[in-house]
């Protein structure tokens, strides 16, 4: 087993893919015609397209300085990124933008001055893309 790291920054390795079995790939609609007969329409994603990513953890701590790096990177909405997973598969992905946060991060510890080597609880809500 590897690092996880998006693009070339390396992530904290506790990092868990929290909703990574709630995703098939292929969504349904299913509707009943005028004489009562049900309609189902289905398709599916190509190449994992559109597979929210969640990465998460209460161990997973991450320092300021990378942090303030992340943050950068989320700065730009157009910017696709190369994940890599500790198992070594890799999606790109962009930030979910249209959630609340897509990067939380929460101090391990309350100071009022932070230092860059302070660290941070860290989530991280991504998409892969093609």
């Amino acid at each position: 087993m590897s690092d996880i790291t998006l693009n070339s920054l390396t992530l904290p390795y506790d990092l868990m893919w929290q909703d990574e079995f709630l995703w098939t790939g292929v969504v349904s609609n299913k509707r009943f015609s005028i004489g009562g007969v049900i309609q189902i329409e289905t398709s599916s994603f190509q190449a994992n397209s559109g597979r929210p990513i969640t990465l998460t953890s209460e161990e997973a701590w991450i320092t300021r300085e990378d942090l303030l790096t992340l943050l950068e990177m989320a700065s730009d909405p157009d910017l696709s990124m190369l994940l890599t997973l500790q198992d070594g598969r890799t999606f790109t992905v962009k930030f979910r933008h249209w959630e609340d946060a897509p990067i939380e991060a929460v101090p391990v510890k309350a100071v009022a001055d932070p230092q860059s080597t302070d660290y941070y609880r860290l989530s991280l809500k991504l998409i892969s893309v093609l």
